[in-house]
């Protein structure tokens, strides 16, 4: 049944452009959730700040507030501020202790830190007039109600859950995780743990496409392991339930590869695709559900999720983008003109600042080299034109999901 008709060259960009037009600009439904359930989501709106920051006028350091035309000379301390109180308001001609963070009283214009004052009983001297405002926060100096404080489309960390909630927000909107369901094909695979008969190797795509799923802000809605047969992937695939599906495995020519009958017969297309590993991928609709096939092999499963999966799995939760990073080379390789070669590197921060990155298989650049992965930083990026990687180079790097 397989039909083995010349397959379709693609570039890298011309098969990424073709994954996120399966998505036809799908974006996963807006739920609510509490700011400690937030780490890890996608922000779905922009925020704008409830509350002003700081919400009332405080001293910036723990010193003496006062009324700058009163200075210099000696000032009657006429009473304190700790943090947490109200402050009653100034009398003219006087200072009063203040703590960093109080409010500073009403009349007072200045905050004069403790070791630039001299204290003699219950009065303190200053030796120079301070400018007005200084050391002293003004309500609102740093945000104002109304004001944008949480752009749509960011990755929510804790940083951003510290910056809502200094601005009164209790809650977020977020995009709900996509649910994508996970399927390794092949009559080799087994489960982790269970005996291995001859020619079987254990499934390690699943587990990985699992965690990668996660790591990206999606949600697994299942992992199944399929063998080579025509009628239970088209079973799996029909209730699937998923907003994306990913499957590996099955996807190249072979007498057994049976992966490209079935999704060809639903109009989905495998195509060839110009990179080092991971040149056999796949891309279409299953009864409306966009799917993803990428090659069985475990490296090539790696670099292609990063290339295409983890970008429609960002799509789905309208992420903003990733800047990008950059390494230099630390020594030269091959790479095949006319292919992108992406390549597991390890990174080393040097003294001089930058990055340098080189393979993480000193064994070579090849798709076989599975325990390269392990030791591997991110992936190195190297562009078709190129046939080689020079020492010193700049490469792109992509992080590793």
């Amino acid at each position: 049944m397989n039909n083995l008709s010349p397959r379709r060259r693609l570039s890298v960009d011309q098969h990424a452009a073709t994954v996120l037009a399966a998505l036809g600009g799908a974006r996963t439904p807006v739920e609510t959730v509490a700011l400690r359930s937030a780490p890890g989501r996608v922000l779905a709106t922009d925020q704008a700040a409830l509350l002003a920051v700081p919400p009332f006028t405080n001293a910036a350091m723990d010193g003496y507030a006062f009324r700058a035309v009163d200075a210099p000379g000696a000032l009657p301390v006429s009473g304190g501020v700790p943090a947490g109180v109200a402050a009653e308001p100034l009398r003219a001609g006087t200072a009063v202790r203040i703590m960093t963070g109080a409010p500073v009283p009403v009349g007072a214009d200045a905050v004069v830190p403790l070791e630039d004052v001299t204290v003699d009983g219950d009065s303190v001297f200053l030796a120079a007039p301070p400018r007005p405002g200084q050391h002293v926060r003004e309500a609102g100096e740093d945000v104002r109600p109304g004001d944008l404080v949480l752009r749509r489309g960011t990755r929510l960390s804790a940083r951003h859950l510290a910056s809502a909630t200094a601005v009164g927000l209790t809650a977020l909107p977020v995009a709900r995780r996509p649910r994508v369901r996970v399927v390794v094909t092949g009559d080799e695979v087994t489960s982790p743990g269970a005996p291995l008969g001859p020619g079987q190797v254990p499934d390690s795509n699943g587990p990985y496409v699992s965690g990668a799923v996660t790591r990206a802000g999606g949600e697994v809605a299942g992992l199944t392991r399929c063998p080579d047969d025509a009628e239970a992937l088209v079973e799996v695939l029909d209730h699937a339930d998923a907003d994306l599906v990913v499957l590996t495995g099955g996807a190249s020519a072979g007498d057994r590869d049976v992966v490209r009958d079935v999704l060809e017969a639903r109009g989905c297309e495998l195509v060839h695709v110009m990179m080092q590993p991971g040149k056999p991928q796949g891309c279409g609709l299953w009864d409306g559900t966009p799917v993803i096939a990428l090659p069985g092999n475990p490296v090539s499963v790696v670099v292609s999720f990063a290339m295409f999966v983890r970008p429609a799995i960002e799509a789905l939760l309208g992420q903003t983008p990733r800047p990008p990073r950059w390494g230099v080379a630390a020594r030269g390789w091959r790479s095949p003109a006319g292919r992108r070669q992406i390549v597991p590197v390890t990174l080393e921060e040097a003294a001089d600042g930058r990055r340098y990155v080189r393979p993480a298989s000193e064994g070579g650049t090849g798709s076989h080299l599975i325990a390269s992965l392990a030791a591997a930083d991110a992936l190195a990026v190297v562009p078709e034109e190129r046939d080689e990687v020079l020492e010193g180079d700049l490469l792109p790097l992509l992080d590793l999901p």
